[in-house]
């Protein structure tokens, strides 16, 4: 027995010997993320990335502190911030040292509205989707027995999807252009349609779901509605390429897969501003996983602007019962313009 107490203890101490060593081998970063007024932002995402891809993260308080602890080395650190109240941050080359915790204060710029918290998509959801319990039941189901994706969806902003797709040199020139010019070119600006892919932004929208036709109505853009034939095999040959391109589609089992060609080239993939050309092909797959949450699978190809497929993977949540989809309206008198004014 007294072998035995003295190997526990033994074991006890090389544990506590070897917690020691590893947090001395770890080294903290610790601050607060601020606007350009001094004011908190609260939950930030804030990530460490290194040369081997590990990746750290957390997500800032209320009060706008963090802490983050990892691995002593250089990190890229990034806060992206979707829209549109702050502009992101990034820095590279941060040295986390053994042993040693750092203070790493972090100050956002504005975004594209310039601090107008009541004009910041991403905040407006988030208080919409906080306003009332998500529903929580089995998925329903439509009248012929297919998943009935019928409702008002609010998107999860999903940090992991990549913001970017892997661009050809011209593209990644334009879209580095339009990013150093503050995207005083935006389409949405000049009151046409902001984004060739409208369910991927943080406003809500309307699923219409109908034997033949599924019809998306939009808070945030113009036109504001999108149409799925679901009698249609193919796209036509003589199509006229549109903002919004031709849009068919099939249930997939369970899943809800609409296939998109025949944009044009003048729309962007991006506030920031990502281009593509009228080579765009775009799949999505919509699953409703149950009475509150659908899921989104966006995949998009472009021969001529893309060196890879985009993929990205979101979930949405059901709004409010009481939730409405408002009218968009863009004409006289637009002075949003001004916000993208160049650096």
């Amino acid at each position: 027995m007294k072998h035995i107490l003295l190997a526990v203890a033994a074991a006890g101490v090389f544990a506590i010997f070897a917690l020691a060593q590893q947090d001395t081998a770890r080294g903290t970063l610790r601050g607060r993320i601020t606007d350009p007024d001094g004011n908190s932002v609260p939950n930030a995402l804030i990530q460490l990335k290194n040369a081997a891809g590990a990746s750290l993260r957390t997500i800032s308080s209320p009060s706008g502190e963090y802490t983050l602890s990892a691995p002593a080395g250089t990190y890229d650190l990034a806060v992206p911030m979707p829209c549109c109240q702050w502009g992101s941050f990034s820095q590279s080359n941060v040295t986390l040292r053994p042993g040693d915790t750092q203070p790493f204060d972090i100050h956002l710029p504005w975004g594209a509205n310039l601090g107008d918290a009541g004009d910041d998509p991403l905040l407006l959801s988030n208080a919409l989707r906080d306003s009332a319990p998500i529903p929580t039941g089995p998925a329903p189901r439509a009248y012929d027995g297919k998943p009935d994706l019928s409702g008002i969806w609010i998107n999860v902003y999903n940090p992991d999807a990549p913001a970017v797709p892997s661009l050809q040199p011209w593209a990644a020139a334009l879209f580095k252009q339009r990013v150093d010019n503050n995207s005083k070119d935006y389409p949405g600006a000049y009151c046409l349609p902001a984004n060739a892919e409208p369910i991927t932004r943080a406003f809500p929208y309307r699923i219409v779901q109908t034997p033949s036709l599924v019809v998306m109505l939009f808070d945030s853009d113009t036109p504001g509605v999108r149409q799925i034939f679901l009698n249609k095999r193919e796209h036509p040959k003589d199509w006229d390429p549109t903002w919004s391109g031709h849009s068919i589609g099939h249930w997939d089992g369970d899943t809800f897969a609409i296939d998109t060609t025949g944009y044009n080239d003048k729309s962007w993939l991006s506030l920031s501003g990502i281009p593509h050309t009228e080579k765009l092909h775009t799949v999505e797959r919509i699953r409703r996983l149950d009475l509150g949450h659908i899921e989104v699978e966006v995949s998009m190809e472009d021969s001529g602007a893309f060196t890879a497929p985009w993929k990205r993977t979101f979930t949405a949540t059901l709004a409010p019962a009481d939730t409405e989809i408002g009218e968009f309206i863009c004409n006289e008198n637009n002075r949003d313009v001004t916000h993208y004014r160049d650096k």
